[in-house]
């Protein structure tokens, strides 16, 4: 970056207890940086241990653009973290792209999602095919069970009223598609720092924060167009690290998805799509083969059982839906 001109664009990565990860991250953004002026950021909410790595992968810094390394001392959240470093991003950044600590960016991954938010003035977040590790493809079946248990559907990016929601952003072989509308977008994806500054994501969210994509990506849908821009590519590692297991999963998703569909949504309908989406979950668990069913199940119980107590935060906090709740800033 020339000394004379402040960047435009900043890389922002929140991390916790994966010095490992966040330094393949690092060095894959290093092989395919932005052309634009850019400067990475990188919040660290990690142990001592694991954050003395991190120091020493960023100093000196590995990629070819400025690097910031910000420690985060408050309760590990990435919610938080992000807002973190929106809130102290130079006034010059106009786009940011935030990126997870386990992925690996492919050849003109920035420049990509650049041009679209740099040509495009409608469009105000956009996203790029996200390569996950090889699974089965639901069979038909599955598919038709789904949609009848408002779990899925056939339409992609589309947010559903019971707190689901399917992705635009999954590689489909053989596809030539152009650029393409998604209500929502996943949580390596890029914003205009405007939007950003009205929009936050919600610091009521703690730990992982699971749907806080969600929850911010469909706040800004309502107010400009999403865009998936399939010729810009990651690769999602996905570490094991940090993961919730089976029982912890299912528990905070059945909390979480009621927090959304509350948040986001009026009427009695949607209550009911959430409840029957519930029951759909339960009945895929139970026939499910895998070994941690088991473990699946309880917590989806658990989950059902803090639903109905309305014994977590998340639950009793939650404000009226308002159509454009834009959370903590």
């Amino acid at each position: 970056m020339a000394e004379d001109r402040a960047p435009s664009e900043a890389i922002v990565i929140c991390t916790r207890n994966r010095p490992g990860e966040l330094r393949r991250t690092l060095m894959s953004i290093a092989e395919h940086p932005p052309s634009q002026d850019a400067v990475l950021v990188v919040v660290d909410a990690s142990d001592p241990q694991a954050r003395a790595q991190n120091r020493q992968t960023i100093d000196p810094p590995r990629p070819s653009i400025p690097c910031a390394y910000w420690p985060y001392g408050d309760t590990p959240s990435s919610s938080r973290q992000r807002n973190y470093a929106l809130e102290r991003l130079p006034e010059s950044i106009e786009i940011v792209h935030f990126l997870d600590d386990d992925v690996t960016v492919h050849a003109d991954y920035f420049e990509a999602l650049s041009v679209v938010l740099r040509t495009e003035s409608d469009v105000g977040g956009v996203g790029g095919i996200v390569l996950e590790p090889s699974t089965d493809a639901p069979s038909a079946r599955s598919e038709r069970l789904q949609s009848l248990f408002f779990l899925s559907c056939a339409e992609d990016g589309h947010v559903l009223p019971s707190g689901s929601a399917t992705s635009a952003q999954q590689s489909i072989p053989n596809d030539t598609s152009s650029r393409r509308n998604t209500e929502w977008l996943n949580g390596c994806s890029s914003y205009r720092r405007s939007l950003l500054n009205r929009h936050r994501f919600d610091e009521a969210l703690t730990g992982s924060s699971m749907l806080e994509d969600l929850d911010l990506s469909y706040r800004i849908h309502r107010r400009a167009r999403l865009v998936v821009e399939p010729e810009a590519r990651l690769t999602h590692r996905r570490s094991a690290r940090n993961r919730l297991d089976a029982e912890q999963y299912n528990r905070v998703l059945a909390v979480h998805r009621r927090w959304f569909v509350e948040k986001h949504f009026d009427g009695v309908a949607p209550r009911l799509a959430y409840w029957w989406s519930l029951v759909g979950r339960l009945l895929a668990i139970t026939a499910s083969s895998a070994p941690h069913r088991t473990a699946a199940r309880r917590g989806l119980l658990r989950g059902l059982r803090t639903v109905l107590t309305r014994s977590h935060p998340l639950l009793s906090d939650c404000p009226p839906h308002t159509g454009s709740a834009s959370g903590p800033s």
